[in-house]
């Protein structure tokens, strides 16, 4: 586990694109003194959402980006969308093989790289949200779950902490 600002994160894999993701943070002001990649989604995460005001659905497809060969197959309006997203944050894509877990006290957001080399599991059960690496860590937790998937890669599980007129 990881904290900083007002985010939290958990990290299973490798952000092989750290270099590229710190020059591109100090670009905009964040300083990666700690020099871990659990540091560089953090802080990714904060200059998405809340210093540019993406929803949390677009920092993840900004994180997670399709492949442009995805892209370039989808309908116009979501391709030209993501297109865009890609050549403006380019930059913040992370590479390599990941699942994470962030919160800001607000959300908690899964998310797991594009081509899912490390898995991520989530489990409903009422209007409790549940993520984790494997089915077995969830069920310790709720045996009882309403129901379990395992999200697409790259694509990005939202669950709602506590209400705030940000998310009304």
């Amino acid at each position: 586990p990881f904290g900083i600002l007002n985010w939290s994160v958990i990290h299973n894999g490798e952000i092989s694109s750290y270099g590229i993701n710190r020059r591109y943070l100090e670009n905009h002001g964040y300083f990666c003194t700690l020099m871990t990649d659990t540091e560089v989604i953090a802080y990714l995460f904060d200059l998405l959402v809340r210093k540019h005001k993406l929803s949390y659905e677009n920092a993840g497809r900004v994180l997670a980006a399709p492949f442009w060969s995805q892209i370039m197959r989808q309908k116009e309006n979501e391709k030209d969308f993501n297109t865009k997203l890609r050549i403006v944050y380019g930059p913040a894509l992370l590479n390599g093989p990941f699942a994470v877990v962030v919160s800001d006290g607000i959300v908690m957001i899964g998310l797991n790289d594009r081509t899912k080399l490390r898995p991520l599991v989530a489990g409903q059960k009422g209007d409790f949200l549940y993520i984790a690496s494997e089915e077995a860590a969830i069920r310790c937790v709720s045996k009882e779950l309403d129901k379990v998937w395992m999200p697409d890669a790259g694509r990005p599980v939202i669950g709602m902490i506590r209400k705030t007129e940000k998310n009304y």
